[in-house]
């Protein structure tokens, strides 16, 4: 599948925060503020993804 998708949300996850914001494909750069919340105790998979999803 082929797409002309100019932005991402790009996801950073980390050992002590999740990070999140939309990104220009083309130029690299932040298109929005980033957005931060807490990576879950214990790191378990299910806990990421809820925190991933809060972003």
């Amino acid at each position: 599948m082929t797409t002309k998708a100019t932005r991402a949300v790009g996801v950073d996850i980390g050992g002590t925060g999740i990070k999140g914001a939309l990104v220009d494909l083309e130029g690299g750069n932040l298109l929005s503020d980033r957005v931060k919340v807490p990576t879950p105790a214990g790191a378990e998979p299910d806990d990421v993804l809820g925190a991933v999803k809060r972003l």
